[in-house]
Formats: structure tokens, C-alpha cells, sequence
């Protein structure tokens, strides 16, 4: 699909994903007669194209592993907790929790994939994504970023996968749908392939494109990890399944590089944050957080405190619990319950309990056992396989290896948020995030942009004036405190230079009308050119767009 297309689509309400290829084999093998985008439309997998030799590992042995990533998921959370968004951790032997725990209490770290094998509980291993949605919707689950974003698109009508899109939820290139996806890998334990394709298709819910890069990454990941304890195969294994046009995998292929020349983990991890903290300003950012977890994993080779004193020292202001969430849990597939101190184990009491989460109250009360569900996950895992290819033997589970089969890429880049607005301009130097970001606030069809860097943003597009008198009309807003300046050029006549601020205190856009005469260009065919400049010595200010037409006078 060319890059037009693709924007055509996006503007039809289209996800472009794996999710939304008619006719192809289901999940579970069957045909699906289903039309795209429908209610029970389900993830499309093509088959892979050799025989696969097995692999055999012991059912309880399986049993176990789950239980190590699932646990490991939890402690490593409340590990990394007191890091996130905040400096770095500084000790390089810490083994224990900065705060006291009686229990797990429910977080956003886990929560999502509770959510996840519940609504598999209840339809089976065939969900669609849109009862996912419907599970997201009655177990109030999406407290913040992209999750959020996707529980406010769920209340308002908007039905996965859309509510992951760019032009729903602003947030799509960050780290919801990467810590939300390790379960998909212990379900497809071995399948790696499998995982990727399910960690894609689920996570639509809240992602796209990085965002959900970054959930087949970690699926990926755990999924090989129940058979191999090898760190770099397994990072190398689960970067190939990542399109090498992605940022994401770019920042996996420098993670792996700095490692395979032999340097510090010190100073790849400056490195990482220096090259993406600039394209993705915000610390839950899916690139340099991926990145560096798979950094630890290389550097922690396999050890469980290492791994996980490595993730939460790798720089300032990271996500760290995600971070360590995602790294504890590949290490606990790895080498089983026994990877996880015991000591951290039994603070927890072997308990998961929650009324709410941040500013969501559920309205019922969550109270599980940690090991009982860890084995409601295999469960669920070993009904996967089998319907995958797996054979059950006595107490083993032979499991089919297949190659690596490269998914696609899945792309959106933040300037494509003017064609998304208006297909007439183009749009150039948006933030994806920081103190400002880009989107589309897509119930009124406003643009929403912030400058990249020093440069200005731009709107820019070329159009034959009428003969006679014509006028461009612009409809911008700013917010109370954050004003910005216009400036519009046409060719290269500056026609406008003018301060958008707020005089009401309201925390709402307020708007203005502008007209910008254009009889001196009557039939030519001119460039057209809005800029969003900041303001020195003032507060950094977004920019507001609902319109922007040429018009006869």
C-alpha cells in the first residue's frame, strides 16, 4: 500500500494491520468468511512454509515457567516502582523492596493481561479483539497513556482495533501495549511466531506501529525463553520478527551491535537515550524503553538480580517499573519460579488484591491467588498449542519450531497527523511527546501540534487561487498560559505575524477567526506556508487548528 493509500485508509478508520486481512487462516487454522473490521473478524495468520521439528518440554516444567513469568511480571513491578519517572536506581546489589507489601496490590503492570485471560476465560482462545474491548470496558481497565487514551475511545462508541490507532489515541507509539504483552508469550510458549501475530493483533486495543512493536518484541521474547536461556539468541530471535524500517528494531539492532563490540551496558544504555529520548520525548516512550530491556536481558545473562539491577539503573526518568516488569518476567520463562528471590516472593503473600487503580474505581473487588492464576494461564496455554500444532505426549508438550517470519512493517509518522486533519496540507518538525505533543483530537477534527526542536512547525500546501478575490480563513486556539505565535507566508511573502493566547482561564482551547487576503495572488498557483512558532520567555504553547480553507471573498 503506498504511502497515499495508506493515509486514505487511516482516514476511513482503518488500522492497516495484521488484524484486518480477509479470507486468510484464523488463529486457529479455520477459514474465516468474515468480512474485515467485523464483529467477529478475527487475527489473520498465514501458515508457515516448512515442516517444523519439535521441541519437548515436560508439563510441568510448562506449568512452572508460566508461574515464573507471571510472578516474575508482579515482583518486578513493585521492584522497579520507585524508579519510574524518577533518577535511576544506584545500587547495583539491591534484593529488596523499597516500600512494604502485604500483597500485590492491582496494577497497571499486570492488570491488563488479568483482563486479557479473563475475556479468554469467557469466549474461549478464539476472542476477537472487540470482545477484548468489551472486557477492557466492563473491568474499567486503561488507567493512563495510550490505555487511557483507548478506554476514553472505548466509552465514546470507538470499537478495537481502532481505539489503537493514531487518529484515536495519541499515545499509540508508547509502552502500554509492551508491558501488557508478555502473557501472549507464555501462552505460545516455543511458538515465537505465534506470539508475535497474537501480541499484534491483541494489542490494538491501546497501540500501533512502535507501541505494538514493542508488545511482539517482549511476547516474542517470552515465548522463546521457555526453551532457551541464552540471552542473545533470544533478543536476536525476537528483533527479526520486527521490520528493520521500524524504529524499534533500530534501536534493538544498536543495543545488539554496542554488545557484540564488546562495550559497557553503561554506555550503550547513554547511547540509546540519546539517539530516541529526542524522537520520543515522554519517559514511557516504547523505543528507548524496549531498547533497554533488551540491553539488561544481554547484560544480565539470564541472573535474575543482575538482569533486574541493570533495567532499573540504565538512565534517569525511564519507565522503570514497565522496564522491570517486562525484564523480570522473560528471565522467571526462562529458568522457571526459582529465578525470583524468595524472599520478595513471600511479601506478597501469593496474592493479588484491588478495588481500583489510580483514578478508576472498578467496582468490584479483584482478589487472586498469584500461583492459581499463573495455572489458569497454562491452562489457556496449552489449549493454544494444541490448536497451533502442538501434541500433548503422556505429561510433555511437543512443540512445533517454525523459522522466524518477519511481520510486516507498521508505520505512522507523526507528521502524517496533517494529511490525517486536512488532506490538502502537509505537516513538518511535530513533537510525538515531551512538554508538548501532536494528535489529532479527533471529536471536533482539531490538529494539535508542538515544534520537534528549535525549528518551527509547519503547515504547507500548494493551491491554484481563484481569479478574482479569495482569502484564506483560519480558525486556531491556544490554552490559558501556553500561547504561540502565527506566522503565514504565502510563496515567500510574509502576509501574517501574529501571538494566538488565551484570554479566558478556562483549561479548554479558546479560538479565534482569521482572514489573510489573497487578491494579489489571484490565478497563480502559490505555496502556502502556517507556522507554529514558541514564544521566547514564555510558556511553550500547543497549537490549536480547526480550519484552514482558501475561500472566494
Amino acid at each position: 500500500m503506498n504511502r497515499r493509500a495508506f493515509m486514505n485508509y487511516l482516514r476511513a478508520g482503518g488500522i492497516g494491520s495484521l488484524s484486518t486481512v480477509a479470507g486468510a487462516p484464523d488463529l486457529f487454522g479455520a477459514q474465516s468468511t468474515h468480512p474485515v473490521n467485523t464483529p467477529r473478524a478475527r487475527l489473520a495468520i498465514p501458515p508457515d512454509d516448512s515442516k517444523p521439528e519439535f521441541r519437548r518440554i515436560s508439563l510441568a516444567d510448562y506449568n512452572d515457567h508460566v508461574y515464573g513469568a507471571w510472578l516474575g511480571k508482579i515482583v518486578g513491578a513493585f521492584f522497579g516502582m520507585p524508579f519510574e519517572g524518577k533518577p535511576e536506581n544506584v545500587d547495583p546489589s539491591l534484593d529488596r523492596f523499597l516500600k512494604d507489601y502485604t500483597y500485590a496490590p492491582i496494577d497497571d503492570d499486570f492488570y491488563y493481561e488479568m483482563v486479557a485471560i479473563y475475556g479468554f476465560e469467557r469466549y474461549g482462545i478464539h476472542m476477537t479483539i472487540e470482545q477484548l474491548g468489551e472486557m477492557w470496558k466492563e473491568y474499567k481497565a486503561g488507567a493512563w497513556g495510550s490505555s487511557e487514551q483507548a478506554r476514553l475511545a472505548l466509552d465514546k462508541g470507538i470499537k478495537p482495533p481502532k481505539t489503537g490507532e493514531p487518529r484515536y489515541n495519541k499515545w499509540f507509539h508508547t509502552i502500554g501495549p509492551q508491558f501488557s504483552s508478555g502473557t501472549y508469550g507464555m501462552l505460545a510458549a516455543g511458538m515465537v511466531n505465534l506470539a508475535g501475530k497474537v501480541a499484534r493483533y491483541y494489542s490494538h486495543i491501546n497501540g500501533y506501529a512502535e507501541g505494538c512493536d514493542g508488545a511482539v518484541f517482549v511476547a516474542a521474547c517470552t515465548s522463546e525463553a521457555f526453551f532457551e536461556t541464552d540471552a542473545e539468541k533470544l533478543v536476536r530471535q525476537a528483533a527479526q520478527i520486527i521490520s528493520p524500517e521500524s524504529n524499534y528494531r533500530k534501536a534493538l539492532d544498536q543495543v545488539l551491535a554496542g554488545y557484540a563490540r564488546g562495550e559497557t551496558w553503561r554506555k550503550i544504555a547513554v547511547e540509546i537515550e540519546n539517539r530516541w529520548r529526542p524522537e520520543y520525548p515522554q519517559f514511557n516512550n516504547a523505543v528507548a524503553n524496549g531498547a533497554l530491556c533488551a540491553l539488561a536481558l544481554l547484560y544480565g545473562r539470564g541472573d535474575w538480580l543482575n538482569s533486574i539491577n541493570i533495567i532499573s539503573a540504565a538512565d534517569d526518568y525511564t519507565d522503570a517499573d514497565c522496564n522491570s516488569d517486562v525484564v523480570s518476567s522473560i528471565v522467571g520463562a526462562m529458568h522457571g519460579s526459582k529465578a525470583i528471590p524468595e524472599g520478595l516472593v513471600r511479601t506478597l503473600n501469593n496474592r493479588i488484591y484491588g478495588t481500583g487503580m489510580g483514578p478508576l474505581r472498578f467496582g468490584r473487588v479483584i482478589d487472586e491467588r498469584i500461583s492459581d492464576f499463573a495455572a489458569r494461564i497454562g491452562a489457556l496455554g496449552r489449549t493454544l498449542l494444541v490448536a497451533n500444532g502442538a501434541r500433548r505426549e503422556n505429561d510433555y508438550m511437543l512443540v512445533p519450531r517454525h523459522s522466524v517470519q518477519r511481520q510486516p512493517l507498521e508505520w505512522f509518522d507523526i507528521n502524517d497527523y496533517g494529511q490525517l486533519w486536512n488532506s490538502d496540507w502537509r505537516l513538518a518538525h511535530a513533537s510525538r511527546g515531551g512538554a508538548g505533543a501532536t494528535y489529532l483530537a479527533w471529536e471536533t477534527n482539531t490538529l494539535v501540534t508542538f515544534p520537534r526542536d528549535t525549528r518551527p512547525c509547519r503547515l504547507e500546501r500548494e493551491v491554484r487561487i481563484p481569479a478574482g478575490s479569495a482569502k484564506l480563513d483560519l480558525k486556531v486556539g491556544s490554552v490559558s498560559g501556553q500561547p504561540w505565535r502565527l506566522q503565514v507566508l504565502v510563496n515567500n511573502d510574509s502576509v501574517m505575524a501574529q501571538d494566538i493566547e488565551s484570554d479566558s482561564a478556562s483549561k479548554e482551547p479558546q479560538y479565534r477567526t482569521l482572514e489573510i487576503d489573497l487578491h494579489k495572488y489571484a490565478g497563480q498557483r502559490v505555496t502556502i506556508r502556517l507556522y507554529h512558532w514558541l514564544l521566547d520567555d514564555r510558556p511553550a504553547g500547543s497549537a490549536y487548528w480547526n480550519s484552514a480553507e482558501v475561500r472566494p471573498s
